[in-house]
């Protein structure tokens, strides 16, 4: 399948803000490197609060108007709603909200993002976004085969042989359905690419070029005994093709895996040149070695702007920032792109 956004946006006419993550810093420097197209809150971050959540606006400036979108919810904390007034995002004007995948550190504002969302909103989610989420990591780093889940986790637990488990809070239909139809904003249930604007496009399900790239220890529960390892067909991604300047990535947490991420825009639009890759890469519990292959494929793709936050964790952060594209992304960054 493919999607045509060679329109695009005009360069310059691509605003991106980051509402929700998990950082905030007052003395993060603006780098000079960008010239303009990553500018840090300074001391604005002094009114805004961070979260283990992610949540972007994302702007396209037309003439006099500007068309406002916006990726995620951020979590439990709801830090959306004060962050966004802070950053004079105003939330009223979004045409359309999309949910990058049903985890509750991106689903977790919706409760109180919907009622300020004006009537007409679409919100885009894929509807495997409701499916029963668990995270399960063995003390020996080996995953549990799916079969042997439903009869062996509590037990496992019980010996001690779990270093993390969590059965995830799950994103309740029926609540979001009810609440969307009292605020008349219109749910888009789908699994396919859907054109947002000129230039914009959600990725749809994304092709798994490389299964061992998935993030490890997530599994769906189908039953109380019954587990499959999740493939994250529920996670979206945006694309936004800028003119004469490549592909802008943007992704929620990136469970799908970073590479599969890109090399499925890049299939999907066919547009190769990647601008920028901004968002969580989920790469905090991966080894130096699959951190580093990430690292090369990086340079050799060569984006303008790196920015992986949220939960792309510290190793591939330090790694990375030798790279002259690399940036951080804190509450109130801006990309000017």
């Amino acid at each position: 399948m493919s999607i045509d956004i060679s329109d695009g946006i005009d360069e310059g006419n691509l605003r991106i803000k980051v509402l929700t993550t998990n950082t905030t810093i007052i003395t993060l420097l603006t780098e000079e490197k960008f010239n303009g197209k990553v500018i840090q809150p300074g001391t604005t971050a002094n009114r805004v609060v961070g979260e283990h959540g992610l949540a972007m606006s994302i702007e396209v400036l037309e003439g006099d108007t500007t068309h406002l979108f916006l990726l995620d919810t951020g979590g439990l904390m709801q830090t959306i709603i004060e962050n966004s007034k802070q950053l004079n995002v105003n939330l009223n004007e979004a045409e359309k909200l999309i949910l990058s995948h049903g985890h509750i550190d991106h689903f977790g504002g919706l409760m109180k993002v919907i009622p300020e969302l004006k009537e007409g909103c679409e919100f885009y989610l894929n509807p495997n976004c409701f499916n029963q989420n668990h995270i399960v990591i063995t003390k020996s780093g080996d995953e549990i085969p799916p079969e042997e889940l439903g009869i062996s986790l509590k037990k496992l637990n019980k010996e001690g042989k779990l270093k993390f488990y969590v059965k995830l809070p799950l994103l309740n239909k029926n609540l979001i359905a009810n609440l969307a139809n009292q605020q008349k904003v219109k749910i888009i249930e789908t699994i396919k690419p859907e054109k947002l604007y000129n230039g914009i496009t959600t990725s749809g399900e994304i092709e798994l070029f490389d299964k061992n790239e998935v993030t490890s220890g997530f599994y769906i529960e189908k039953s109380r005994k019954e587990f499959e390892k999740n493939y994250f067909r529920d996670e979206t991604s945006i694309y936004i093709n800028v003119k004469n300047k490549g592909l802008v990535v943007l992704t929620g947490c990136g469970h799908c895996g970073i590479i599969n991420t890109i090399k499925h825009g890049q299939k999907l639009t066919g547009i190769d040149k990647i601008y920028a890759v901004i968002g969580g890469f989920h790469e905090e519990w991966n080894s130096d070695e699959i951190i580093d292959k990430k690292v090369k494929y990086f340079e050799e793709i060569n984006p303008e702007i790196i920015c992986g936050m949220h939960c792309t964790g510290f190793k591939f952060n330090a790694k990375m920032s030798k790279h002259p594209a690399h940036s951080l992304g804190i509450v109130g960054t801006e990309f000017h792109l």
